[in-house]
């Protein structure tokens, strides 16, 4: 009897933990159903999604994001296929809108995002719009 009691706990928390978490992948909320999300060090962008580990999302900024940050009106990022690269070409700025009134679908999200297809451009827009946010690299 006890052991059949501790197997049903153990499979009911097994069940729990399976439910409260994202399988494989990691995601950060950032409010407005937008989430950065991560399926390997690679595989890492900004999804519009309506709710957390959800299997599919609308992108909003695609792979690779190498580095972001964030604030109650802001989310800036750098994305790019060359880590290791120095040179502008290999990378792209984006800046989303993140203060709405009401709760945004993902077609006002994308029209809020802006991208930049260089660093000048980009730190011109932020000081421009007085968005005070540092990019940090994402490890």
């Amino acid at each position: 009897m006890k052991k059949r009691v501790g197997n049903i706990l153990t499979f009911l928390i097994l069940v729990i933990s399976l439910n409260s978490c994202c399988i494989g992948a990691k995601e950060n909320y950032f409010g407005n159903n937008i989430y950065l999300s991560e399926y390997d060090n690679v595989d890492r962008r900004i999804l519009y999604q309506t709710k957390s580990c959800a299997t599919s999302g609308v992108e909003i900024v695609p792979m690779t994001v190498l580095e972001i940050a964030d604030n109650d009106k802001w989310i800036i990022a750098k994305t790019g296929n060359g880590r290791k690269r120095e040179e502008d070409k290999f990378f792209k700025y984006w800046v989303i809108k993140n203060d709405y009134k009401d709760l945004p679908n993902s077609k006002t999200v994308k029209r809020n995002t802006t991208e930049f297809n260089n660093r000048h451009d980009f730190d011109n827009f932020l000081i421009e719009n007085k968005i005070e946010l540092q990019l940090k690299k994402i490890d």
